[in-house]
This record gives C-alpha cells, structure tokens and sequence, in this order.
C-alpha cells in the first residue's frame, strides 16, 4: 500500500475501494474511454484533468505544458481504442478569476488540438471564492471521439507480447507526492524542474498502429502506475509479466526509487507512459512506427 503518498495527501487504497463499488455498472466503469453506438458508428467520451500539477505550472506560467497535459491525459487514454479525437470541452475552476492567464491557457489549448485535427468546442469557466482556497485552480477536459462501430481487434492470447513507450518523466501524475518531497527538501530545485516538462501524447502513434491491426490492446499508464492501468486491458483468465529492469532508466526515478522503493510502482509510470499489446509477429512494425518514444518489450501476457 502506498503509504507515503497517503501521508502526502492521496489513499490509492480508497481510490481502488470506489472502484470496486463501482463495477456493477459494468465495463464502462473499467475502460479508458466509454462507448455508446449511434448506428454504424461508436461514440467515446473520456475525461480527465492534470491534477496538482497545475500547481506549479500556473505560479511558473507554464501555460502551454497545462494545455499539453490536458490534451495528452485525454488524447492517450482515446488512443486505447481504435478511435479519432474529433472534439474536446474544458472546464477550469478558480477562487479567483485571472482572463489574462484563463484566455492564455485556453489559446494554447486550441492550439494543441488544433495538431490532432481535434476542435476545441469551448467549455466553462467557474469562479468559485467560497468553495476554492485562495489562488487555487484545477482544470479538467473532455475528449469526444468516433470509431467504425464494425472494428472488432483480435482477442488478447496467452503469449502476447507487451511492448512498453517511454515516458517523458513523471507527466502528470502523483504530483501530491512530488510537492511533498520538494518541500520537505528531499528533490532539489533541478529535480523537481524535470518533473514539469510536458506529457508525450502517444495518440498519432498508436492511432497508426490500431488503422495497420498490428495491436490487439492498449493501455495509458496514469494514476496508479504500471500493473493497475495494464490489467484494465487484458481478459481475467491472463495476466501480464514484467520484467521492470528492461525500462530505460531516467534519473528522477533513480531518485525517487531511493526514496520510495516499490512505492514507485504504485503511484508513477516508472518511464513506461503507454502500453502496448501485440502478437510477437508485430513487433518489428509497431517498433518503426513508435520508435520516436523508445519502444522495448516490457513483458509478456501469461495464463493465471
């Protein structure tokens, strides 16, 4: 159980609590994105936001890595299905209401989208002093996508391959944890920088790899960290097998594992921000395809 991250603030163990009490109503509640049929077509919708990250992000006006972050927290979890992000909707809630920095993230938030052909519908913005602390904001978005309603993947086997793309840091997860470590002085300033580059948005990618059938599912590796995102996507008869020390290593997780230990697991995407899985077949396709985001077989998937 990740108990420095509920010492920082965030109960995983809560969290996979509401989880539990939530799958009567069905795999909606389990999936990435929801799904609704509208004829011949598939509807998705997902939602997201970028959580305390945007802390630190808008006191260093890092308005265009806010907006990249919404798009990737949104865009990644689309690309799990053999879907095109066709429109996005953004809701900001703050104690008090800055335009000049609200119009700023909203222009760069357009412009992103406007990269994946994805129109920026508009959204909502809430002022709200009696409910938000001084100077608080929060930020969320929501993706809408359509998908031929007669694709059908293959079924995920015993023996399939799970192939791993690097992360570009943190991204935008466990950020409670970060900023209490930074505070207590356990990352330096230079560490706690390299937290806040921007999300990779592995939505293009894998849209390619889904149009080619070359992958049978996929995974956005968020909250939560490698293993709890991964079985979302795999039938209960399977499991996957890793093999954590094929990950490239990146230097905030040589530090946050010295930290942490196992806890990492639990809580960041440890370098792996998207997951692949293929029939073995494929790989040399998928790897030439993605091979902008460093892909490496991370395990494979096994009987239980």
């Amino acid at each position: 159980m990740s108990e420095l991250y509920k010492k920082s603030g965030v109960d995983i163990g809560e969290a996979n609590s509401l989880s539990e009490k939530l799958k009567l109503l069905g795999a909606d509640f389990k999936n990435f994105v929801g799904e609704v049929s509208c004829g011949s077509i598939k509807i998705l919708n997902c939602c997201d936001g970028i959580g305390t990250k945007i802390i630190p992000l808008y006191s260093h006006r890092f308005f265009r890595t806010i907006a990249i972050d919404l798009v990737a927290a949104n865009l990644n979890d689309m690309a799990t299905k053999c879907a095109k992000a066709v429109a996005f909707s953004d809701y900001i809630a703050v104690n008090k209401l800055n335009s000049a920095s609200i119009a700023e993230i909203i222009l760069e938030l357009k412009k992103v989208l406007d990269e994946f052909d994805c129109k920026l519908l508009g959204g909502e913005t809430s002022e709200m002093p009696a409910l938000l602390k001084d100077g608080a904001i929060d930020i969320c978005g929501f993706a809408i996508g359509i998908s031929d309603g007669n694709f059908m993947p293959e079924k995920v086997t015993d023996g399939d391959v799970i192939i791993g793309l690097k992360s570009n840091g943190i991204h935008a997860n466990g950020f409670s944890l970060i900023r209490k470590l930074y505070s207590g002085g356990k990352l330096s300033l230079e560490d706690y920088e390299e937290c806040l580059k921007p999300s990779f948005i592995y939505y293009d990618c894998v849209r390619k790899l889904w149009e080619n059938n070359l992958i049978k599912a996929a995974a956005n590796i968020t909250g939560g960290g490698i293993l709890t995102n991964l079985v979302r996507v795999i039938p209960e008869n399977l499991k996957p097998k890793l093999d954590f020390s094929l990950i490239p290593k990146q230097n905030i997780y040589e530090k946050l594992f010295k930290l942490c230990g196992d806890e990492c697991y639990e809580v960041f995407n440890c370098g792996v921000g998207f997951c692949l899985v293929a029939d073995e077949k494929n790989c040399d396709k998928i790897f030439d395809i993605c091979k902008g985001f460093e892909p490496f077989v991370l395990g494979k998937v096994v009987k239980k």
